[in-house]
C-alpha cells in the first residue's frame, strides 16, 4: 500500500464495518483524522492512507 493513496468514505465504512455517521462522530470527538478532501453534494470525502494508518497504530498502542 502507498501512504499517499486517498481512501473514500465508503472504503472506510467497509473497512471498519461502521456507518458514515460513526466516522463523523469519531471526527467530532477529535480522535479520527479530518479528511483532506471534504465531500459534498453527493461527493465522498477522502482521507490520506498514512493518516488512517497512524490513527490505527495509536488505537492499537492504547
Amino acid at each position: 500500500m502507498t501512504d499517499d493513496r486517498l481512501i473514500s468514505t465508503s472504503e472506510l465504512c467497509e473497512r471498519y464495518g461502521r456507518s458514515t455517521r460513526t466516522l463523523h462522530r469519531w471526527q467530532q470527538n477529535g480522535d479520527f483524522p479530518r479528511p483532506v478532501i471534504q465531500g459534498g453534494h453527493g461527493a465522498e470525502s477522502r482521507w490520506r492512507e498514512s493518516d488512517i494508518k497512524a490513527w490505527e497504530d495509536r488505537r492499537q498502542a492504547a
